[in-house]
C-alpha cells in the first residue's frame, strides 16, 4: 500500500487487529479526560469560574512525520485554579483582626500585586458583592485548592493510556503532562 496524503502508510491509520487505530485512541482519550475534567470542575466549584474555565477545554490530535501529537489546552489560570493561591494574611486596617488564610500549601502566592479587578467583576456582581472588598479578600486570604485537574490526570491515567496505545499498534509511546506525570513504553 502506498502513503496518503499525511505521508504515513495506510496500516499507521487503520486497525491493526486491536480493534482501533492510534487515532482512535486519542480520540477517545482527549473526550474522557475532557469529559472528566468538565465533571471534576463542576463537582467542586460553584461560581462562575468553571464555567468559564470548562468551556476552554479542547484537545487537538496532529499527525506527524512519524508521530503523533496529544495536545490538551485550557485557560491558563488553571493551575491557580487547581492548586489555589495563598494569600497574604495580614490584619485589617484598624488592627482588630487578622486575615485567615484558606491555602497554605500552594506553591503560588499573592505578593504585593491584587487580582485583577475585571476577573472578578462579574461574579462579584452577580452574588451582590462589591468586586474591591472581594478582590481585597482573596489577596489577603488566597483561594482553595480543587484538585480538579490532579484528580483526574494522574498515573493510572498514564497507564491506560500507555496501555491502549500498544493495543493499537503503537510500537513506542512517550507521555508527557505539564504537571510533571510522564510514562514510556518500548
Amino acid at each position: 500500500m502506498g502513503d496518503n496524503i499525511l505521508g504515513l502508510s495506510d496500516s499507521d491509520l487503520i486497525d491493526v487487529g486491536g480493534g482501533k487505530t492510534i487515532i482512535d485512541v486519542l480520540q477517545d482519550f482527549g473526550n474522557k479526560l475532557q469529559k472528566d475534567l468538565v465533571n471534576s470542575l463542576r463537582d467542586k466549584i460553584t461560581t462562575i469560574t468553571p464555567k468559564l474555565l470548562q468551556q476552554s477545554i479542547v484537545f487537538d490530535i496532529k499527525v506527524l512525520a512519524s508521530s503523533y501529537q496529544f495536545e490538551l489546552k485550557m485557560n491558563d489560570y488553571w493551575k491557580f485554579v487547581d492548586k489555589g493561591v495563598q494569600g497574604v494574611g495580614g490584619m485589617n486596617a484598624d488592627k482588630t483582626w487578622s486575615y485567615l488564610k484558606k491555602n497554605t500549601t500552594s506553591p503560588f502566592s499573592y505578593r504585593d500585586k491584587k487580582p485583577p479587578i475585571s476577573e472578578l467583576t462579574a461574579w462579584s456582581n452577580a452574588q451582590g458583592a462589591n468586586p474591591f472588598a472581594v478582590q481585597n479578600s482573596i489577596f489577603h486570604r488566597g483561594t482553595k485548592a480543587t484538585n480538579f485537574y490532579t484528580d483526574v490526570v494522574d498515573e493510572n491515567l498514564t497507564k491506560d493510556l500507555i496501555k491502549n496505545l500498544e493495543e493499537a499498534g503503537a510500537r513506542e509511546v512517550q507521555i508527557s503532562l505539564k504537571n510533571g506525570i510522564s510514562g514510556n513504553s518500548n
